[in-house]
C-alpha cells in the first residue's frame, strides 16, 4: 500500500479539487454566482418599493390589499378559507392572525411580522399574508428591516 494513499487530504486541497477545470468552467462558475448575488438584491429592492402593503390570499387568489396604517388605527380583515374565517388585524405594528379555525394555531403564535417580505399564513385554512414595501426613515416613520424586528 503506498503511504500517500494513508493521509487524508486536507480540506484546503479537496476545495481546490472544486475550482479545477477549464476557463470556462471558472468563467461559468463566476458569472452563475454574480447573476445569484443580482437575482437577490433585485427581488429584496422589488420587495421594499413602494407604500407597505399587506396582500391576503386564499390559495392563489387576491381576497384583499390594505396598505399598513400609520396612526393607531387597526384594520381586521375576514377571510374565509377552507375550513372557516382567519381575523387578521392590520395595524402599524405589522400583520397578524388574531383568530383561526385551524387546530394548532402556528399562525396566531408567530406574532407580528413587520418588514418587507414577510409572510404569515394559515396552511390548513389555505390562507396566506403577504407584506410588501416599506417606510422611509427620513420622514419619521416606521422603517422594515431585518435589524429592528
Amino acid at each position: 500500500m503506498n503511504q500517500a494513499n494513508n493521509h487524508p487530504t486536507s480540506t484546503k486541497d479537496s476545495l481546490w479539487i472544486c475550482f479545477q477545470g477549464s476557463w470556462a468552467d471558472r468563467l461559468l462558475l463566476a458569472l452563475l454566482m454574480g447573476g445569484i448575488i443580482w437575482l437577490w438584491f433585485f427581488i429584496q429592492h422589488s420587495l421594499n418599493i413602494g407604500e407597505p402593503t399587506a396582500f391576503v390570499y386564499h390559495q392563489d387568489q387576491l381576497l384583499a390589499k390594505y396598505p399598513l396604517p400609520r396612526d393607531g388605527q387597526v384594520i381586521h380583515v375576514p377571510a374565509n378559507g377552507e375550513i372557516g374565517t382567519s381575523d387578521i388585524e392590520i395595524s402599524k405594528h405589522g400583520i397578524r392572525f388574531v383568530s383561526s379555525p385551524c387546530t394548532t394555531h402556528y399562525c396566531m403564535l408567530s406574532g407580528h411580522k413587520n418588514h418587507a417580505g414577510a409572510v404569515i399564513a394559515c396552511v390548513p385554512n389555505h390562507i396566506m399574508v403577504v407584506l410588501r414595501g416599506s417606510f422611509d426613515r427620513q420622514q419619521d416613520k416606521l422603517m422594515f428591516d431585518a435589524v429592528t424586528e
